[in-house]
C-alpha cells in the first residue's frame, strides 16, 4: 500500500504534536516542513528527519507526492491556506478554528466536499479515552437526563506572548483570544458531549490584558443543550496557574468531573453501579508522556490515525469539517452575543491604530508559525 506522504505548513509551537502523529503512524511519510521563517522550517526538519524545506507554500502544494497537509499557522490564514490545498487536490488537517468567519468555514467545508478530500479541524481532545468514555455514558444514559453543566479554564499569559507576537491578541489575526484560543477545545468538546449548545448570555472582560493585547482577556456565558440543560462557561488568560480545565456535568441519575490536561483526569464520577465500574476501568488507564507541550496531551496521535483512516475508507471523522464548522458558529455566537450586550468588541476587525496581524494575503505564498 502506499504510504501516506505528509507536509506540516507552520512550525511553531503546536507543529511537533502534527509531526509526532504522523511519524507515529504506520504508513505515513513526512516530507515537508514550511514556514515563512526559513530557520523555523529547517529547525524542524532537521530535528525530526523532514527531507524537504520550504519558505513558500506553493513548493509544498505543487508537489503531486504530497497527499495531505497540515495547517498550523495563525488564524488569519486557515482559510486561505486551507482552500488552496483543497484546491490542489490535498486533504487538510487544520488547527482550530476552522477559519476566521462562519461564511469562510461554510466555503472550506464545501470545497472539501466538492473536490473529494478529507477536511479535520483538530479537536484532539475528542479523542481523548475520559471523553470519549463521557460520551458513551452519556449514550448509555448512566447520567440520566443531562440537567447542568460548568465548565472552566483558566490559564495564564505573560507580556511577551502577546506583545512579541504579530497576531495574537488582535483581532485582525486571531479574531479574539480567550475563547477563539484557549479556550476553544472545552467549548468544544462540552457541544460534542451535550449534542449541541445555544447561547443565553455572554460577556466578555477586558480587565488584565496582557503586552497590549486589543481582544478579551476573560470571557464568560451561559449555554443552553438541546434538551434544556444550562451550562455555564468561563475562561481566563489572566490566572496565574499555567493551564487547568475543568468540565463538570450533572444528570438525574449521575454525575461526573473531569479535566482535558494531560492526562486527562477523571475526577469524579457517582451515581449507579454501571457508572462507578465504567468509571474504575478509567481510572486504571495509563497515559504516555505528550510530544509536545504538556496540555496540548497526546490524542493528536489519536485525531490523526482517525485522518488517515478516513483518506483511505471515506468514514466520518468525530472531528470533521462540519464539527468544526458547528464550534464556529458557536463560538461566533458568544462574540455576538457578548457585542450586543455592550460589554466589548467581540468581532473580527481591528479597532482604528490597533496592532494588525500580518500574515494574510500578502501574496508571497509564505506563511508562518501556529499559536
Amino acid at each position: 500500500m502506499k504510504p501516506l506522504v505528509h507536509a506540516v505548513v507552520g512550525c511553531g509551537r503546536v507543529a511537533p504534536n502534527h509531526v509526532d502523529g504522523f511519524s507515529a503512524l504506520p504508513g505515513a511519510e513526512l516530507r515537508w516542513a514550511c514556514d515563512r521563517d526559513l530557520s523555523r522550517a529547517r529547525a524542524l526538519a532537521r530535528e525530526y528527519g523532514l527531507p524537504q524545506v520550504t519558505s513558500h507554500v506553493r513548493d509544498v502544494l505543487a508537489d503531486p507526492v504530497v497527499d495531505s497537509v497540515s495547517i498550523t499557522v495563525d488564524h488569519a490564514q486557515h482559510y486561505e491556506l486551507a482552500a488552496a490545498a483543497l484546491e490542489a487536490g490535498k486533504h487538510v488537517l487544520v488547527e482550530k478554528p476552522l477559519a476566521m468567519t462562519v461564511e469562510e468555514g461554510a466555503a472550506l467545508t464545501a470545497l472539501a466536499e466538492r473536490a473529494g478530500r478529507v477536511l479535520s479541524v483538530v479537536s484532539q481532545h475528542r479523542y481523548d479515552p475520559v471523553v470519549r468514555a463521557v460520551r458513551d455514558w452519556l449514550a448509555d444514559g448512566l447520567l440520566g437526563q443531562l440537567v447542568s453543566g460548568t465548565v472552566s479554564l483558566q490559564c495564564g499569559r505573560d507580556d511577551s506572548y502577546y506583545a512579541d507576537s504579530y497576531w495574537r491578541g488582535t483581532f485582525a489575526g486571531e479574531g479574539g483570544s480567550a475563547l477563539v484560543n484557549q479556550g476553544y477545545h472545552a467549548l468544544d468538546v462540552t457541544r460534542w458531549l451535550t449534542g449541541g449548545l445555544a447561547v443565553v448570555g455572554a460577556a466578555v472582560g477586558h480587565t488584565a490584558p496582557r503586552g497590549g493585547m486589543e481582544t478579551e482577556d476573560t470571557l464568560a456565558a451561559v449555554l443552553r443543550g438541546p434538551q434544556g440543560a444550562l451550562v455555564t462557561y468561563q475562561v481566563t488568560v489572566a490566572s496565574s496557574i499555567t493551564w487547568r480545565t475543568r468540565i463538570e456535568l450533572v444528570g438525574t441519575e449521575g454525575s461526573v468531573l473531569f479535566d482535558l490536561d494531560h492526562p486527562g483526569t477523571l475526577h469524579l464520577a457517582e451515581g449507579g453501579d454501571a457508572l462507578r465500574a465504567a468509571a474504575r476501568e478509567v481510572g486504571a488507564q495509563k497515559a504516555p508522556a505528550p510530544a509536545g507541550i504538556g496540555y496540548y496531551g497526546i490524542s493528536h496521535r489519536r485525531q490523526i490515525a482517525d485522518f488517515a483512516a478516513a483518506i483511505r475508507d471515506g468514514h466520518t471523522m468525530a472531528a470533521d469539517g462540519a464539527a468544526g464548522l458547528g464550534t464556529l458558529r458557536l463560538l461566533r455566537d458568544i462574540y455576538r452575543t457578548a457585542r450586543s450586550e455592550g460589554t466589548a468588541p467581540g468581532g473580527s476587525t481591528a479597532a482604528p491604530g490597533a496592532r494588525r496581524a500580518g500574515g494574510r494575503g500578502d501574496g508571497t505564498g509564505r506563511v508562518t508559525e501556529d499559536g
